[in-house]
């Protein structure tokens, strides 16, 4: 899934393969989400900045990852350069939806973003890597 700047939020067809689609938004600058799966592990790969227009874009996408019961959940932001409460809050829910035998595991994310995560107090909920 990838967000480009564009009028409105919506979702564009792309011919990509499952997993990844195109979905423009406004205000935002290109966010990517791509997932992978390995028996029952997804790993979903993240580029780009997770802020208040692609967070919601951003948790359809974790729904449906979520939807197919994966027994491990990897989520790799070492390409994220930014996140703000909103994309907190598509975390928290993604941790929600899963139940608790199933790890999520955060993968390669900068300083500053894991330190969002500590303050917030949700770096519990998470395995960091």
């Amino acid at each position: 899934m990838t967000f480009l700047p564009s009028e409105g939020l919506k979702t564009a067809g792309t011919g990509k393969g499952r997993g990844e689609q195109d979905v423009a938004s406004d205000h935002a600058p290109a966010l990517t989400v791509r997932d992978r799966w390995d028996g029952a592990e997804a790993t979903v790969t993240v580029q780009g900045e997770i802020d208040v227009t692609t967070a919601a874009a951003l948790s359809g996408h974790w729904d449906e990852v979520a939807a197919r019961n994966p027994q491990r959940l990897v989520i790799d932001l070492a390409e994220v350069g930014f996140l703000d409460s909103a994309g907190l809050q598509a975390f928290a829910q993604v941790r929600r939806k899963l139940p608790e035998d199933c790890p999520v595991i955060v993968r390669s994310a900068q300083p500053r973003l894991r330190q969002v995560f500590e303050i917030t107090g949700l770096s519990t909920a998470f395995v960091f890597e």
